[in-house]
Protein backbone atom coordinates (compact mmCIF):
# COMPACT_ATOMS: atom_id res chain seq x y z
CA UNK A 1 0.00 0.00 0.00
CA UNK A 2 1.27 3.04 -0.78
CA UNK A 3 2.27 5.80 1.76
CA UNK A 4 -0.73 8.16 0.44
CA UNK A 5 -3.05 6.00 0.59
CA UNK A 6 -1.85 4.72 4.19
CA UNK A 7 -1.39 8.34 5.90
CA UNK A 8 -5.15 8.91 3.93
CA UNK A 9 -6.99 5.46 6.18
CA UNK A 10 -4.80 6.56 9.43
CA UNK A 11 -6.25 10.00 9.10
CA UNK A 12 -9.56 8.59 8.37
CA UNK A 13 -9.59 6.27 10.86
CA UNK A 14 -8.74 8.59 13.76
CA UNK A 15 -10.79 10.99 12.57
CA UNK A 16 -13.50 8.06 12.52
CA UNK A 17 -12.71 7.41 16.28
CA UNK A 18 -12.70 11.30 17.17
CA UNK A 19 -16.40 11.38 15.57
CA UNK A 20 -17.71 8.38 17.06
CA UNK A 21 -17.00 9.50 20.71
CA UNK A 22 -18.54 12.78 20.18
CA UNK A 23 -21.17 11.36 18.10
CA UNK A 24 -21.83 9.03 21.24
CA UNK A 25 -21.61 11.45 23.73
CA UNK A 26 -24.37 13.33 21.62
CA UNK A 27 -26.85 10.64 21.51
CA UNK A 28 -26.37 9.87 25.04
CA UNK A 29 -27.05 13.30 26.17
CA UNK A 30 -29.83 13.62 24.20
CA UNK A 31 -31.23 10.13 25.79
CA UNK A 32 -31.09 11.68 28.93
CA UNK A 33 -32.28 15.24 28.22
CA UNK A 34 -35.62 13.36 26.11
CA UNK A 35 -35.79 11.17 29.04
CA UNK A 36 -35.44 13.73 32.35
CA UNK A 37 -37.50 16.03 30.10
CA UNK A 38 -40.79 13.24 29.51
CA UNK A 39 -39.95 12.20 33.73
CA UNK A 40 -41.02 15.98 34.54
CA UNK A 41 -43.65 15.81 32.15
CA UNK A 42 -45.24 13.07 33.50
CA UNK A 43 -44.49 14.65 37.47
CA UNK A 44 -46.67 17.49 36.14
CA UNK A 45 -49.53 15.20 34.86
CA UNK A 46 -49.16 13.34 38.45
CA UNK A 47 -49.60 16.68 40.14
CA UNK A 48 -52.31 17.78 37.58
CA UNK A 49 -54.13 14.56 38.29
CA UNK A 50 -54.23 15.01 42.25
CA UNK A 51 -55.45 18.64 41.74
CA UNK A 52 -58.30 17.34 39.68
CA UNK A 53 -59.31 14.29 42.09
CA UNK A 54 -58.54 16.22 45.52
CA UNK A 55 -58.34 19.86 45.35
CA UNK A 56 -61.77 20.21 43.67
CA UNK A 57 -63.08 21.33 46.80
CA UNK A 58 -60.42 23.91 47.64
CA UNK A 59 -60.04 25.77 44.66
CA UNK A 60 -62.09 28.43 42.92
CA UNK A 61 -64.08 27.13 40.18
CA UNK A 62 -62.00 29.34 37.37
CA UNK A 63 -59.04 27.66 38.77
CA UNK A 64 -60.50 24.09 38.81
CA UNK A 65 -61.81 24.24 35.34
CA UNK A 66 -58.13 25.11 34.10
CA UNK A 67 -56.47 22.38 35.73
CA UNK A 68 -59.46 20.07 34.15
CA UNK A 69 -58.69 21.54 30.93
CA UNK A 70 -55.06 20.55 30.57
CA UNK A 71 -56.03 17.00 32.63
CA UNK A 72 -57.76 16.29 29.76
CA UNK A 73 -54.71 16.93 27.39
CA UNK A 74 -53.48 13.45 27.95
CA UNK A 75 -50.24 12.03 26.98
CA UNK A 76 -50.67 8.97 24.55
CA UNK A 77 -50.60 5.53 26.43
CA UNK A 78 -51.25 7.70 29.23
CA UNK A 79 -52.90 5.77 32.88
CA UNK A 80 -53.16 7.30 35.92
CA UNK A 81 -53.46 5.68 39.44
CA UNK A 82 -54.26 7.10 43.30
CA UNK A 83 -53.61 5.24 46.30
CA UNK A 84 -54.45 6.06 49.97
CA UNK A 85 -53.13 5.61 53.41
CA UNK A 86 -54.75 2.13 53.37
CA UNK A 87 -53.01 0.92 49.63
CA UNK A 88 -56.24 0.78 47.93
CA UNK A 89 -57.06 2.48 44.71
CA UNK A 90 -59.31 5.56 44.98
CA UNK A 91 -61.17 8.35 42.85
CA UNK A 92 -60.29 6.48 39.29
CA UNK A 93 -62.20 3.53 38.72
CA UNK A 94 -60.88 2.20 35.55
CA UNK A 95 -56.94 1.26 36.09
CA UNK A 96 -54.65 -0.45 34.07
CA UNK A 97 -51.91 -2.24 36.32
CA UNK A 98 -52.37 -3.19 39.92
CA UNK A 99 -49.22 -1.87 41.98
CA UNK A 100 -47.52 -3.82 44.21
CA UNK A 101 -47.46 -2.56 48.16
CA UNK A 102 -43.40 -2.57 47.98
CA UNK A 103 -43.83 -0.04 44.85
CA UNK A 104 -46.31 2.85 46.90
CA UNK A 105 -43.95 2.39 50.02
CA UNK A 106 -40.56 3.21 48.16
CA UNK A 107 -43.04 6.19 46.89
CA UNK A 108 -43.97 7.01 50.22
CA UNK A 109 -40.30 6.88 51.35
CA UNK A 110 -38.84 9.27 48.48
CA UNK A 111 -41.76 11.14 47.43
CA UNK A 112 -41.14 10.89 43.97
CA UNK A 113 -40.06 7.93 42.12
CA UNK A 114 -38.76 7.15 38.94
CA UNK A 115 -38.78 3.71 37.45
CA UNK A 116 -39.88 1.65 34.17
CA UNK A 117 -42.11 -1.32 33.60
CA UNK A 118 -42.94 -3.17 30.43
CA UNK A 119 -41.04 -0.53 28.25
CA UNK A 120 -43.28 2.03 29.78
CA UNK A 121 -42.03 5.09 31.39
CA UNK A 122 -43.42 5.57 35.28
CA UNK A 123 -43.11 8.44 37.97
CA UNK A 124 -45.01 8.13 41.40
CA UNK A 125 -45.28 10.91 44.08
CA UNK A 126 -46.70 11.40 47.19
CA UNK A 127 -49.27 13.71 47.86
CA UNK A 128 -50.42 14.98 51.46
CA UNK A 129 -53.78 16.19 51.67
CA UNK A 130 -56.70 17.16 54.27
CA UNK A 131 -58.42 14.19 53.03
CA UNK A 132 -55.86 12.09 53.66
CA UNK A 133 -51.80 11.03 52.17
CA UNK A 134 -52.40 9.82 49.02
CA UNK A 135 -50.11 8.14 46.24
CA UNK A 136 -50.07 8.72 42.77
CA UNK A 137 -48.94 7.00 39.83
CA UNK A 138 -48.79 8.18 36.13
CA UNK A 139 -47.44 6.18 33.80
CA UNK A 140 -47.04 6.46 29.86
CA UNK A 141 -45.36 5.45 26.52
CA UNK A 142 -42.87 8.28 25.71
CA UNK A 143 -43.18 7.76 21.89
CA UNK A 144 -42.49 10.64 20.79
CA UNK A 145 -39.08 10.72 22.52
CA UNK A 146 -38.49 7.15 20.68
CA UNK A 147 -38.71 8.47 17.38
CA UNK A 148 -36.69 11.79 18.72
CA UNK A 149 -34.01 9.44 19.19
CA UNK A 150 -34.82 7.35 16.32
CA UNK A 151 -34.16 10.20 13.83
CA UNK A 152 -31.13 11.71 15.83
CA UNK A 153 -29.60 8.30 15.74
CA UNK A 154 -30.02 8.35 11.62
CA UNK A 155 -29.01 11.71 11.42
CA UNK A 156 -25.67 10.73 13.35
CA UNK A 157 -24.99 7.84 11.39
CA UNK A 158 -25.17 9.25 8.01
CA UNK A 159 -23.14 12.42 9.63
CA UNK A 160 -20.76 9.53 10.24
CA UNK A 161 -20.27 8.07 6.73
CA UNK A 162 -20.79 11.44 5.15
CA UNK A 163 -17.76 12.61 7.23
CA UNK A 164 -15.69 9.84 7.02
CA UNK A 165 -16.21 10.05 3.12
CA UNK A 166 -15.17 13.79 3.32
CA UNK A 167 -12.25 12.86 5.50
CA UNK A 168 -10.75 10.31 3.21
CA UNK A 169 -10.80 12.38 0.11
CA UNK A 170 -9.42 15.48 2.27
CA UNK A 171 -6.88 13.17 3.70
CA UNK A 172 -5.93 11.55 -0.31
CA UNK A 173 -5.75 15.63 -1.59
CA UNK A 174 -3.32 16.50 1.38
CA UNK A 175 -1.34 13.32 1.21
CA UNK A 176 -0.59 13.77 -2.24
CA UNK A 177 0.37 17.48 -2.10
CA UNK A 178 2.62 16.33 1.16
CA UNK A 179 4.01 13.91 -0.55
CA UNK A 180 4.93 15.78 -3.53
CA UNK A 181 8.32 16.35 -2.87
CA UNK A 182 9.45 13.05 -2.45
CA UNK A 183 7.46 12.00 -5.60
CA UNK A 184 10.06 14.65 -7.24
CA UNK A 185 12.91 12.62 -5.38
CA UNK A 186 11.86 9.67 -6.89
CA UNK A 187 11.61 11.12 -10.49
CA UNK A 188 14.48 12.26 -10.24
CA UNK A 189 16.49 9.16 -8.28
CA UNK A 190 15.15 7.16 -11.36
CA UNK A 191 17.24 8.86 -13.89
CA UNK A 192 20.16 8.95 -11.99
CA UNK A 193 22.97 5.74 -13.16
CA UNK A 194 26.05 4.25 -12.97
CA UNK A 195 27.16 6.76 -15.80
CA UNK A 196 25.99 10.05 -14.32
CA UNK A 197 26.18 9.98 -10.76
CA UNK A 198 27.07 13.36 -11.17
CA UNK A 199 23.53 14.60 -11.07
CA UNK A 200 22.04 15.52 -7.73
CA UNK A 201 18.62 15.66 -6.19
CA UNK A 202 16.93 19.36 -6.17
CA UNK A 203 16.56 20.49 -2.62
CA UNK A 204 13.94 22.38 -1.94
CA UNK A 205 13.85 25.46 0.39
CA UNK A 206 11.74 24.76 3.45
CA UNK A 207 14.64 23.19 5.52
CA UNK A 208 12.62 20.39 6.34
CA UNK A 209 12.92 16.43 6.78
CA UNK A 210 12.24 16.01 2.84
CA UNK A 211 14.92 18.71 2.22
CA UNK A 212 17.48 17.01 4.73
CA UNK A 213 16.59 13.71 2.78
CA UNK A 214 17.30 15.21 -0.37
CA UNK A 215 20.65 16.31 0.99
CA UNK A 216 21.51 13.18 2.57
CA UNK A 217 21.05 11.97 -0.97
CA UNK A 218 23.14 13.70 -2.37
CA UNK A 219 25.63 13.24 0.05
CA UNK A 220 25.51 9.64 -0.66
CA UNK A 221 25.22 9.87 -4.55
CA UNK A 222 28.95 11.94 -3.96
CA UNK A 223 30.37 9.32 -2.12
CA UNK A 224 29.27 6.43 -4.11
CA UNK A 225 30.75 8.65 -7.37
CA UNK A 226 33.37 8.84 -5.34
CA UNK A 227 33.75 5.44 -5.01
CA UNK A 228 32.92 3.93 -8.61
CA UNK A 229 35.99 6.97 -9.74
CA UNK A 230 38.17 5.10 -7.03
CA UNK A 231 37.07 1.52 -8.39
CA UNK A 232 37.16 2.83 -11.99
CA UNK A 233 41.06 4.10 -11.53
CA UNK A 234 41.70 0.93 -9.29
CA UNK A 235 40.65 -0.95 -12.08
CA UNK A 236 42.91 0.52 -14.23
CA UNK A 237 45.86 1.11 -12.49
CA UNK A 238 45.55 -3.15 -11.24
CA UNK A 239 45.42 -3.83 -15.15
CA UNK A 240 48.09 -1.88 -16.13
CA UNK A 241 50.36 -2.61 -13.14
CA UNK A 242 49.59 -6.73 -13.69
CA UNK A 243 49.61 -6.67 -17.69
CA UNK A 244 52.67 -4.96 -17.66
CA UNK A 245 54.92 -8.28 -15.87
CA UNK A 246 52.32 -10.53 -18.12
CA UNK A 247 53.16 -8.69 -21.43
CA UNK A 248 56.77 -9.24 -20.26
CA UNK A 249 56.54 -12.77 -19.78
CA UNK A 250 54.54 -13.54 -22.73
CA UNK A 251 56.94 -11.41 -25.21
CA UNK A 252 60.47 -13.45 -23.53
CA UNK A 253 58.33 -17.03 -23.60
CA UNK A 254 57.06 -15.99 -27.69
CA UNK A 255 61.00 -14.68 -28.83
CA UNK A 256 62.29 -17.74 -27.08
CA UNK A 257 60.30 -20.18 -28.64
CA UNK A 258 60.91 -18.46 -32.03
CA UNK A 259 64.50 -20.29 -32.48
CA UNK A 260 66.43 -22.84 -30.90
CA UNK A 261 68.99 -21.20 -27.95
CA UNK A 262 71.43 -22.09 -25.99
CA UNK A 263 71.29 -23.36 -22.87
CA UNK A 264 72.57 -19.92 -21.00
CA UNK A 265 69.72 -18.52 -23.10
CA UNK A 266 67.07 -20.76 -21.59
CA UNK A 267 68.64 -19.50 -17.93
CA UNK A 268 68.54 -16.20 -18.80
CA UNK A 269 64.63 -16.18 -20.04
CA UNK A 270 63.55 -18.21 -17.48
CA UNK A 271 65.46 -16.05 -15.17
CA UNK A 272 63.02 -12.61 -16.60
CA UNK A 273 60.12 -15.03 -16.01
CA UNK A 274 61.24 -15.61 -12.52
CA UNK A 275 61.75 -11.85 -11.94
CA UNK A 276 58.29 -10.94 -13.76
CA UNK A 277 56.39 -13.41 -11.92
CA UNK A 278 57.55 -12.31 -8.54
CA UNK A 279 56.51 -8.96 -9.50
CA UNK A 280 52.91 -10.56 -9.86
CA UNK A 281 53.47 -12.45 -6.38
CA UNK A 282 54.23 -9.46 -4.61
CA UNK A 283 50.90 -7.26 -6.43
CA UNK A 284 48.52 -10.36 -5.66
CA UNK A 285 49.67 -10.86 -2.21
CA UNK A 286 49.50 -7.01 -1.71
CA UNK A 287 45.86 -7.08 -2.68
CA UNK A 288 45.14 -9.98 -0.55
CA UNK A 289 46.75 -8.29 2.58
CA UNK A 290 44.05 -5.19 1.78
CA UNK A 291 41.45 -7.60 2.11
CA UNK A 292 42.36 -9.11 5.68
CA UNK A 293 43.02 -5.95 6.88
CA UNK A 294 39.56 -5.63 6.95
CA UNK A 295 39.11 -7.44 10.15
CA UNK A 296 37.39 -6.56 13.53
CA UNK A 297 39.75 -5.70 16.96
CA UNK A 298 38.56 -6.41 19.98
CA UNK A 299 39.58 -6.63 23.35
CA UNK A 300 40.65 -10.62 22.34
CA UNK A 301 43.55 -9.16 19.77
CA UNK A 302 44.57 -5.91 20.76
CA UNK A 303 46.86 -4.61 23.54
CA UNK A 304 48.26 -1.48 24.45
CA UNK A 305 51.35 -0.07 22.73
CA UNK A 306 53.71 2.57 23.94
CA UNK A 307 54.07 5.16 20.57
CA UNK A 308 56.79 5.87 22.03
CA UNK A 309 58.68 2.76 22.22
CA UNK A 310 57.33 1.32 18.99
CA UNK A 311 58.89 4.49 17.25
CA UNK A 312 62.39 3.92 18.80
CA UNK A 313 62.12 0.19 18.22
CA UNK A 314 61.30 1.63 14.24
CA UNK A 315 64.57 3.83 14.23
CA UNK A 316 66.36 1.03 15.67
CA UNK A 317 65.49 -1.19 12.54
CA UNK A 318 66.20 1.08 10.40
CA UNK A 319 69.38 2.15 11.47
CA UNK A 320 70.53 -1.58 11.05
CA UNK A 321 69.56 -1.28 7.55
CA UNK A 322 72.37 -1.50 4.77
CA UNK A 323 73.09 0.86 4.34
CA UNK A 324 72.25 2.37 7.54
CA UNK A 325 68.85 4.57 7.45
CA UNK A 326 68.62 7.50 10.03
CA UNK A 327 64.97 8.24 11.48
CA UNK A 328 65.12 11.09 13.77
CA UNK A 329 61.94 10.85 16.69
CA UNK A 330 61.08 14.02 18.16
CA UNK A 331 59.29 14.27 21.50
CA UNK A 332 57.25 17.22 22.34
CA UNK A 333 54.35 17.79 24.97
CA UNK A 334 55.55 14.38 26.74
CA UNK A 335 52.63 13.89 30.04
CA UNK A 336 53.88 12.81 33.54
CA UNK A 337 51.96 9.78 33.36
CA UNK A 338 53.63 7.51 30.28
CA UNK A 339 50.44 5.18 29.84
CA UNK A 340 48.87 8.30 28.73
CA UNK A 341 51.30 7.47 25.44
CA UNK A 342 49.87 4.38 24.81
CA UNK A 343 47.27 3.33 22.13
CA UNK A 344 45.04 0.32 22.03
CA UNK A 345 45.62 -1.88 18.76
CA UNK A 346 47.24 -4.43 16.95
CA UNK A 347 50.46 -3.88 17.43
CA UNK A 348 51.95 -5.60 14.65
CA UNK A 349 49.22 -4.15 12.21
CA UNK A 350 50.50 -0.43 13.71
CA UNK A 351 54.33 -1.32 12.59
CA UNK A 352 53.40 -2.48 8.95
CA UNK A 353 51.34 1.01 8.94
CA UNK A 354 54.42 2.91 9.94
CA UNK A 355 56.64 0.76 8.17
CA UNK A 356 55.27 1.77 4.75
CA UNK A 357 55.02 5.53 5.52
CA UNK A 358 58.51 5.31 6.37
CA UNK A 359 59.90 2.95 3.70
CA UNK A 360 58.02 5.36 0.70
CA UNK A 361 59.96 8.56 2.77
CA UNK A 362 63.63 7.16 2.91
CA UNK A 363 62.48 5.69 -0.49
CA UNK A 364 61.60 8.90 -2.38
CA UNK A 365 64.03 10.86 -0.77
CA UNK A 366 66.67 8.92 -1.88
CA UNK A 367 67.65 7.59 1.30
CA UNK A 368 67.88 10.88 3.44
CA UNK A 369 67.61 11.23 6.78
CA UNK A 370 63.60 11.40 7.90
CA UNK A 371 62.24 13.09 10.81
CA UNK A 372 59.54 11.70 12.91
CA UNK A 373 57.64 14.25 15.70
CA UNK A 374 55.62 12.40 18.59
CA UNK A 375 53.22 14.83 20.03
CA UNK A 376 50.48 14.76 23.11
CA UNK A 377 47.34 16.46 24.08
CA UNK A 378 44.20 15.79 26.13
CA UNK A 379 42.49 15.31 22.70
CA UNK A 380 44.75 12.58 21.49
CA UNK A 381 48.53 11.34 20.60
CA UNK A 382 49.58 13.00 17.09
CA UNK A 383 52.38 11.63 14.64
CA UNK A 384 53.93 13.38 11.82
CA UNK A 385 56.71 11.42 9.50
CA UNK A 386 58.52 14.37 7.06
CA UNK A 387 60.64 13.93 4.56
CA UNK A 388 62.54 15.91 1.79
CA UNK A 389 61.89 13.76 -1.66
CA UNK A 390 60.10 14.41 -4.51
CA UNK A 391 56.72 15.11 -2.94
CA UNK A 392 53.90 14.86 -4.37
CA UNK A 393 51.65 16.71 -6.63
CA UNK A 394 48.71 19.01 -5.62
CA UNK A 395 46.10 16.25 -7.68
CA UNK A 396 47.56 13.09 -6.79
CA UNK A 397 47.54 13.93 -2.87
CA UNK A 398 43.74 12.61 -2.66
CA UNK A 399 44.74 9.45 -4.62
CA UNK A 400 48.08 7.97 -3.14
CA UNK A 401 46.19 6.29 -0.79
CA UNK A 402 43.90 4.66 -3.73
CA UNK A 403 45.44 0.78 -4.38
CA UNK A 404 47.67 0.52 -7.29
CA UNK A 405 47.51 3.80 -7.58
CA UNK A 406 51.30 5.87 -7.97
CA UNK A 407 52.00 8.97 -9.29
CA UNK A 408 53.35 10.78 -12.20
CA UNK A 409 57.01 11.32 -10.29
CA UNK A 410 56.78 8.03 -8.59
CA UNK A 411 57.08 5.30 -11.70
CA UNK A 412 60.50 5.80 -11.74
CA UNK A 413 60.85 4.27 -8.42
CA UNK A 414 60.44 0.76 -7.77
CA UNK A 415 56.99 -0.14 -6.01
CA UNK A 416 53.44 -0.88 -6.88
CA UNK A 417 51.00 0.93 -5.26
CA UNK A 418 49.55 -0.99 -2.18
CA UNK A 419 51.58 0.49 1.10
CA UNK A 420 49.58 3.89 1.35
CA UNK A 421 46.91 1.81 0.87
CA UNK A 422 46.86 -0.52 3.88
CA UNK A 423 48.23 1.67 5.80
CA UNK A 424 45.19 3.99 5.32
CA UNK A 425 43.21 0.78 5.92
CA UNK A 426 44.92 0.17 9.31
CA UNK A 427 44.61 3.16 10.71
CA UNK A 428 40.96 3.80 10.02
CA UNK A 429 40.97 0.14 11.55
CA UNK A 430 42.41 1.47 14.99
CA UNK A 431 39.92 4.87 14.80
CA UNK A 432 43.23 6.94 13.91
CA UNK A 433 43.09 9.65 11.01
CA UNK A 434 45.70 10.76 8.10
CA UNK A 435 45.98 13.35 6.03
CA UNK A 436 49.17 14.06 3.93
CA UNK A 437 50.79 18.00 2.64
CA UNK A 438 53.34 18.22 0.77
CA UNK A 439 55.15 20.33 -1.90
CA UNK A 440 56.54 19.17 -5.36
CA UNK A 441 60.31 19.02 -5.09
CA UNK A 442 60.44 20.01 -1.71
CA UNK A 443 59.50 17.12 0.38
CA UNK A 444 55.97 15.37 2.47
CA UNK A 445 55.06 14.80 5.79
CA UNK A 446 51.68 12.35 6.91
CA UNK A 447 49.88 13.80 9.83
CA UNK A 448 48.40 10.85 11.90
CA UNK A 449 45.90 11.25 15.01
CA UNK A 450 45.22 8.51 17.21
CA UNK A 451 42.73 8.68 19.67
CA UNK A 452 43.31 7.46 23.53
CA UNK A 453 43.49 4.50 24.24
CA UNK A 454 39.84 2.77 24.87
CA UNK A 455 37.63 5.47 22.98
CA UNK A 456 38.08 3.48 19.41
CA UNK A 457 36.55 0.40 21.35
Amino acid sequence: MKIRHRLSLQFTLISGIILTVVFVLIYLLSAQYIRNSFYKLLQMRALVTAQVYLEKDELTKKKFLEIEKSYRERIPDESSNIYDQHNQAVFIEKTRYNWPVSLLETIRHQEVYRFVFREESGLGIYYPDNQGDFVVIVTARNTAGIQQLQYLLWILVVMFLVALLITFLMGQWYASRALEPIKSINRQVQKIRSNNLHLRVQQGLNKDEIDELAANFNGLLQHLEQAFDMQRSFASNASHELRTPLTTIIGEIEVTLQNSRSPEEYVQTLGTLLGESEKLKIITDGLLQLTRVDANLTEANSELIRMDELLWDLAEYWRHKSPPLQLHVQLSGMPDDAALLCIRGNRSLIALALQNILRNAFKFSYNRDVSCRLSYSDSGISLSVSDRGIGIAAADTEKIFMPLYRADNAHSFEGYGIGLSMTQKILYLHKASITVSSVLGQGTTFNIFFPPAGKWL
